[in-house]
């Protein structure tokens, strides 16, 4: 697969100050729309500003840097596609992170 075959583009402070927040990708095929892979959207109520630092966290076990989450993030969402794309089916966006910050 190409380095930059997925291309995210998510504003997520934006979509953080209206409370939504990206938690994961799936890569699946839809009957209602071609697209390769869906944004999986959700309210963020609460603790806004730290939301994806303590997901990563939750995820893998530790602390990761608060300095450049978004792009972390977006990283970790291609690896999951990238990986789902290899083994032909979506894999779990903890499984994804746990990878990513592995290798």
């Amino acid at each position: 697969m190409k380095e930059n075959a997925f291309d995210l583009q998510i504003n997520f402070e934006g979509l953080l100050k209206q409370g939504f927040a990206v938690i994961d990708v799936r890569y699946k095929n839809y009957e209602i729309t071609n697209e390769d892979y869906k944004f999986v959207i959700v309210r963020v109520d609460r603790d806004r500003d730290d939301f994806y630092k303590n997901m990563i966290k939750h995820y893998v076990g530790k602390k990761v840097p608060e300095k450049g989450i978004y792009e972390l993030w977006i990283k970790i969402l291609k690896h999951k596609l990238e990986m789902s794309e290899t083994l032909g089916r979506d894999i779990s966006i903890k499984v994804a992170a746990l990878d990513y910050l592995e290798v």
